[in-house]
């Protein structure tokens, strides 16, 4: 199979390599490494591929599944946008050596015409399983006391360290979760290969198929090699399968529609003076500032990337004092973070509000905790049925190595003034005057983000609290308790906003992004202005570190947060 790299012929096969790796983020190029694909994002892909839906020269879609996964919201969006494609006639086939990478992958699989697989191959479609360790016996065995408080029940993301098993709450809210997103994923797959959700959980509990069990339980279309699915390309192109086809790689295709919107010769521009919609992103850990891009050190510990408040609400206030823009579209895909971080970008929202411009948050995998706080003001929020949101609730406190020390027969001293002054020491427990204070402020956190959620959703109190207690929401739950108004993904923000503005669709608005991508030549003045950062952490020691990456990110988030933080770090694998 030859790809093309240069122009694009007039009859083209899309190659589209699915590997796990695209972000809601734009990323910049790096002048360290300017052929990195910048392209793959969560935009650019869907909307190539409804490009290439009414684009004459597309035949078709060949996919390949390859290592990686994405996250279950990532996977519907493409699932939507490619049995979208599969409108027009045009064929979409999947193709893998081996579907091995558990249910998300066959989910994503599914959407295709025809799915392919290699003989000696396997499907493994395990279910769904969130597991989290509870490591009180261990630390109280080392003389380790954990020190966190809660508002409330629900809110219990630092219970692996307070406590020796999971706590009903925790269970509850868990159970929900994941019966959720595995309802939402049951029915999809059992409609797509024609099999009763039912039929398809007792598929789900066998777990794992062999090459020929997948063939005879519907799992897989053929059982082929790869050469066979190029000959069947040829046939469905040129009605020949010794004729072969034209294979052009997917960023190729993303490039030029890239290249083509930025010079105004889009062939498949609608109108000019289209009304202007801002995009703008929370995606990662909302901090007040990203530490890491000021120095340009890599942010390996913080997987999930920072979601700055000082960079989102400086381009929600440039939208607002823009006369050009008449709309915001906020993507927020964030567990949480600061409360005052979030307290930053929520008052930006406002003011884009006041300036008599709509605001629509577009949900992506995660809006919970802090991701929810910055959403509560929008005029309309649209969350995907998978995505984790709500967790509406607040924790702080420390870990104290107090009975540590003593064990190991280490003595500290300090010399200290102010009787408050080793509040957040490692070194003692909290005093019940510290603690009494530690309350009081998790409780007037917890007070005031019942009243955002009560002001923006037009609920009262009462109503919020029922539903808040730091309890996370799929989002097929959370529309039915009021905290989404709306299922579905990004173009459907997108599709909202032009309608609100007067028109069609999202073809009929121009999206601009904000803030934009820094250039190879302004992230070099930015280093050169930033700190040097030495010791970059390559190879195996960066594998190694990326396995305490969610710990240590929880432990940053705690610390930027000084005193408390609204995040939940909930992942379901």
């Amino acid at each position: 199979m030859e790809e093309q790299d240069t122009a694009l012929p007039s009859q083209m096969v899309l190659h589209l390599q699915l590997d796990g790796q695209m972000s809601d983020l734009p990323k910049s190029v790096s002048f360290i490494d300017p052929f990195s694909d910048e392209k793959k994002t969560t935009k650019n892909m869907i909307d190539a591929i409804y490009r290439a839906k009414d684009d004459p020269r597309v035949d078709g879609i060949y996919a390949t599944l390859e290592q990686g996964g994405y996250s279950v919201t990532h996977v519907q969006e493409l699932r939507q946008a490619i049995k979208d494609f599969r409108k027009s006639g045009k064929f979409a086939y999947i193709y893998a050596a081996s579907y091995a990478g558990g249910l998300g992958n066959y989910y994503l699989a599914t959407a295709f015409d025809e799915i392919w697989m290699q003989p000696m191959g396997i499907v493994m479609i395990t279910g769904l399983n969130a597991e989290m360790p509870f490591a009180r016996d261990a630390l109280d065995k080392i003389g380790v006391k954990p020190e966190f408080f809660q508002r409330k029940k629900y809110k219990n993301a630092y219970e692996s360290f307070t406590a020796s098993q999971m706590s009903d709450a925790n269970r509850e809210a868990t159970t929900a979760l994941v019966n959720d997103i595995a309802s939402v994923i049951s029915e999809e797959v059992a409609q797509d290969i024609k099999i009763t959700p039912a039929q398809f959980k007792s598929l789900v509990d066998r777990g794992l198929f062999l090459d020929q069990e997948s063939l005879d339980n519907g799992l897989i279309t053929h059982l082929e090699y790869q050469d066979e699915i190029f000959k069947q390309i040829n046939k469905a192109v040129y009605g020949d399968e010794e004729i072969e086809a034209d294979y052009v790689k997917f960023g190729s295709y993303i490039g030029e529609m890239l290249k083509q919107k930025k010079h105004g010769s889009d062939i498949f521009k609608h109108k000019d003076n289209k009304p202007r919609v801002a995009l703008i992103y929370a995606v990662g850990a909302i901090m007040d500032t990203d530490e890491n891009s000021k120095s340009s050190a890599p942010s390996v510990m913080v997987d999930d990337g920072v979601a700055a408040a000082d960079e989102i609400s400086e381009a929600l206030l440039s939208a607002a004092d823009d006369d050009t823009i008449e709309a915001v579209v906020l993507r927020v895909d964030s567990p949480g973070g600061s409360p005052v971080a979030s307290e930053t970008i929520l008052r930006a929202i406002e003011k884009v509000k006041k300036s008599d411009k709509i605001v629509i948050v577009s949900m992506g995998s995660a809006a919970a905790s802090g991701g929810y706080w910055i959403s509560a003001y929008a005029d309309h929020i649209i969350a995907q049925p998978t995505t984790i949101t709500g967790s509406i609730g607040v924790l702080g406190g420390k870990i104290s190595t107090e009975q540590l020390w003593e064990n190991l027969g280490v003595h500290w001293e300090n010399v200290q003034w102010g009787d408050k002054a080793q509040f957040f020491s490692m070194n003692k427990s909290f005093s019940p005057a510290e603690e009494e204070r530690m309350n009081a402020m998790l409780d007037n956190v917890y007070v005031n983000f019942v009243d955002r959620v009560s002001k923006g959703r037009g609920m009262t109190k009462e109503e919020v609290d029922k539903i808040a207690g730091g309890r996370v929401w799929s989002g097929k739950s959370a529309i039915k308790v009021g905290l989404v108004d709306q299922l579905g993904g990004m173009n459907d923000a997108l599709d909202y906003a032009a309608v609100e503005l007067g028109q069609e669709g999202r073809n009929d608005i121009d999206v601009v992004v904000l803030p934009k991508p820094l250039s190879p030549i302004e992230q070099l003045v930015q280093l050169l202005e930033g700190q040097v950062y030495a010791g970059r952490v390559i190879g195996t020691q960066a594998k190694m570190l990326e396995q305490f990456a969610p710990k240590v990110q929880e432990f940053m988030i705690m610390q930027d947060a000084k005193t408390n933080s609204v995040y939940s770090p909930l992942r379901v694998e």
